[in-house]
């Protein structure tokens, strides 16, 4: 009779491997096995394995037992490489894709680089083992049995006070606990051997019971969420929202070029008082409110006035919920948690994930986006430039030029995007902003081969189906964490087809199908500044799209279908893994000034559309963000009814029922202020918030 296939061992990916051991000797097991100068012969006696290996060197894996019992002959304490060589070289034989050749003393399989393996066991079915399980179902005494009960009982009082988890279920279940910023991933189905966590191991005992009680809390039908429970009373700081209130008002009556020194001294005290009372990401708004104001007085051109509408309408939204407490809505979501606090970074190693651009209307932003090998936390090194005067005749410099600014010791934005960092120091903002250290001894960039598959959750995710579920669960963007990272995501993928260019939107389109069949839209849009990556991605794509194999980017539902942002793309070709920003190519590569039809059929597009015209409600939406930034800089004392009559006509004739409503209101108010001697501007600031909020959530 066959004997039955160690599970366990088949569950393991290197990435779980490296976790219970560490990166260098995985890597150094792979090798060896790649070489093709080992051989190896398993015996198996009523389900203990044992390795013999050509070296001289025995592993044993005792019947029962997990990795950490494996005993290795070399005398190393722990996992040694020549056990993570013996799974690997298992994982190999057991899912071979070469057919076995029967022989009288049991079966010998084709290894790849025609290695051969004597094999003294008889492989029964070798099903699947990277199917979505739900650690919801290991029971409470299978728990009791592996962890000792007083521990049991402290994780359950622990429990009983609350709690703030985003849970994703998959081949590698994994709970994030929002609150504390600590991670469970479970490595094999069922068994609670194999659970990884970036906590010490002595607080393992508190953490995983949590995450399989947390995962329990999660409906059956849904792949990913948030799971809150809290008994605790939010207290709400009216006091304080009320002087906040008071300050919106002042800006709005008197306007940012009327403002005293004053104002903004009151300003940085409410910023104070926002974070004793806990209430983080609204401080943080407060923050980004006076460095907009400081640009204004300054006259520095990233002064951005559609952002001060944008702040003060998701500052009304978070307040709002802080005051009304709505039940779909964590409040640590809304107001920030002990773990969205400034980090001081003591050293680590940060792996390059893409590169991203933001258009404003006088400046760019350029972002390299990275994450902690070991932690898994996303943060990202920002640089914004100023764009030249259109009067000076100047030419904005290109996408490409802009990130390839050097920030220290040689290194560049779009170095930083596709490197591995290692870091001595530094500081992660709760934003989620990378501030690198001053002096340049203290970072060193290397090349990176861009095995992705190492990449940690939720910001790498298995299925286009599991990332739908999350953004399907999750609030709106102005009532959770405020970080430059938010959506950000990588995903394995098959390849790309029916690329093409989109010229009524001036995109580019592709299908992407992730390996478990699911299919999203990946979209990037046209920029002058930033053609040549374009023409470069489009090229790629069309010509080599079966080689993608990761894409990263910001995700997003429209219409009903995921979408793509991508930021950075990995190609599997001949050579070795490729890595593209979509944004930036090297300008002094010759491959990409040669002439393709991809370019051409781009360049008479661009000339015979020119640029793509506004819908009327995009043009609607923008005229009325416009009239509320310049309330927001000359204030109520500059606004004339007659614009306001004409946008609620306007609105009217759109059936924007809803916006419609405040934009008559406000001006009928401003109408009534030349024939009432005791005018109030209360009523009318009171419309000006609201429809900054709905700008705020008409950007979602």
């Amino acid at each position: 009779m066959s004997p039955s296939l160690r599970a366990d061992l088949l569950a393991l990916t290197p990435d779980d491997l490296a976790s219970l051991s560490n990166r260098g000797m995985v890597k150094r097991a792979q090798k060896e096995l790649e070489s093709g100068e080992m051989r190896f012969t398993i015996h198996d006696a009523d389900g203990n394995l044992r390795f013999e290996w050509s070296d001289g060197i025995s592993c044993e894996f005792p019947a029962g037992k997990s990795l950490h019992d494996a005993v290795c002959s070399s005398g190393t304490l722990g996992i040694s490489r020549h056990i993570i060589r013996s799974v690997l070289a298992y994982q190999a034989t057991i899912n071979r894709r070469f057919d076995a050749r029967m022989t009288p003393s049991g079966s010998e399989f084709d290894l790849p680089s025609d290695r051969v393996a004597e094999v003294v066991v008889k492989p029964s079915d070798t099903s699947s083992t990277t199917g979505v399980w739900d650690p919801g179902t290991i029971s409470d005494e299978d728990l009791c049995a592996h962890f000792r009960k007083p521990a049991i009982a402290q994780a359950r009082k622990r429990f009983g006070e609350g709690l703030l988890v985003e849970l994703i279920r998959g081949s590698k279940p994994v709970a994030h606990f929002l609150d504390h910023g600590c991670t469970v991933r479970f490595m094999v189905p069922g068994d609670l051997r194999y659970v990884s966590a970036d906590c010490a191991d002595s607080l393992l005992p508190t953490w995983v019971p949590l995450a399989v009680w947390a995962f329990r809390e999660l409906p059956k039908d849904r792949l990913s969420g948030i799971v809150s429970r809290s008994t605790t009373e939010w207290h709400t700081p009216q006091k304080t929202l009320s002087e906040l209130d008071s300050l919106i008002e002042g800006l709005f009556r008197d306007g940012l070029e009327g403002i005293s020194d004053a104002w903004q001294q009151r300003w940085t005290r409410m910023e104070s008082s926002l974070r004793t009372e806990g209430l983080v990401w609204p401080a943080e708004l407060v923050t980004d409110l006076l460095q907009q104001c400081e640009m204004y007085k300054q006259h520095d051109a990233r002064f951005e006035p559609r952002q001060v509408v944008q702040l003060l309408g998701e500052l009304t939204a978070r307040t709002r919920a802080i005051q009304n407490q709505p039940a779909s809505v964590p409040q640590p979501l809304i107001r920030g948690t002990l773990a969205d606090r400034a980090h001081e970074i003591s050293g680590g190693r940060m792996i390059g994930v893409g590169l991203g651009v933001r258009r404003g209307k006088k400046h760019t932003t350029i972002s390299a986006f990275l994450q902690d090998a070991d932690s898994g936390n996303l943060a990202a090194v920002e640089r914004t430039f100023s764009d030249p005067d259109p009067q000076s005749g100047e030419q904005p410099r290109s996408f490409a030029d802009l990130a390839g600014t050097i920030l220290v010791r040689g290194v560049s934005l779009a170095n930083l995007a596709m490197s591995q960092l290692l870091l001595k120091s530094g500081k992660r903002t709760p934003g989620g902003q990378l501030i690198l250290p001053r002096m340049a001894s203290n970072l060193v960039t290397h090349p990176q081969n861009f095995q992705w598959e190492q990449l940690k959750p939720p910001f790498a995710v298995e299925s286009f189906t599991q990332l739908s579920g999350r953004l399907d669960s999750l609030p709106p963007s102005c009532l959770r964490p405020r970080r430059c990272t938010e959506n950000l995501h990588v995903i394995s993928v098959l390849g790309a087809e029916g690329t093409c260019f989109d010229i009524a939107n001036q995109e580019l389109t592709a299908q992407v199908r992730d390996t478990m069949g699911g299919v999203a839209e990946l979209i990037h849009p046209y920029h002058n500044r930033g053609e040549l990556g374009f023409n470069h991605l489009l090229r790629i794509l069309m010509e080599r799209g079966n080689e993608l194999r990761f894409v990263s980017g910001h995700f997003r539902i429209r219409n009903r279908r995921l979408q793509i942002r991508p930021v950075a793309l990995v190609l599997d070709g001949p050579n070795g893994r490729q890595g593209i920003l979509p944004y930036v190519v090297d300008a002094f590569n010759e491959e990409n000034r040669e002439p393709s039809a991809a370019r051409d059929s781009v360049s008479q597009d661009l000339q015979s559309r020119g640029h793509q015209p506004c819908t009327h409600l995009a043009d609607y939406l923008a005229e009325l963000e416009d009239q509320l930034a310049e309330l927001a800089i000359r204030g109520l004392k500059s606004a004339w009814p007659a614009a306001w009559e004409e946008l609620a006509k306007r609105g009217q004739h759109l059936g924007m029922v809803r916006w419609t409503q405040p934009v008559s209101e406000l001006a009928e108010s401003l109408a009534n202020r030349s024939n009432n001697l005791r005018w109030t501007c209360t009523p009318a600031i009171r419309m000006i918030t609201e429809l900054c909020l709905l700008c705020r959530l008409a950007s979602e």
